[in-house]
């Protein structure tokens, strides 16, 4: 299994993203401070507890672990 976070800000909008072996899986970002919520701004929150088993079943099966962080200007 292999991460890759992607870590921007840009102004005042910070982003975060993880993508699994290539494909999109995470993604959050700062809203407007007033009306930011779980449901609009940090949706994927709601997946942590998949990815986490996700991991756990690759690493079950030996596939091995790895992470490369990544700043970038704009995602």
């Amino acid at each position: 299994m292999r991460l890759t976070v992607r870590a921007s800000a840009k102004d005042y909008r910070h982003t975060l993203t993880i993508d699994i072996d290539g494909r999109r899986a995470f993604r959050v970002h700062d809203g407007e401070s007033e009306d930011a919520t779980l449901n609009r701004d940090f949706n994927d929150c709601y997946q942590v507890a998949n990815l986490m088993r996700r991991a756990h079943e690759a690493g079950i099966k030996g596939e091995p672990f790895e992470v490369e962080k990544v700043e970038v200007d704009e995602i």
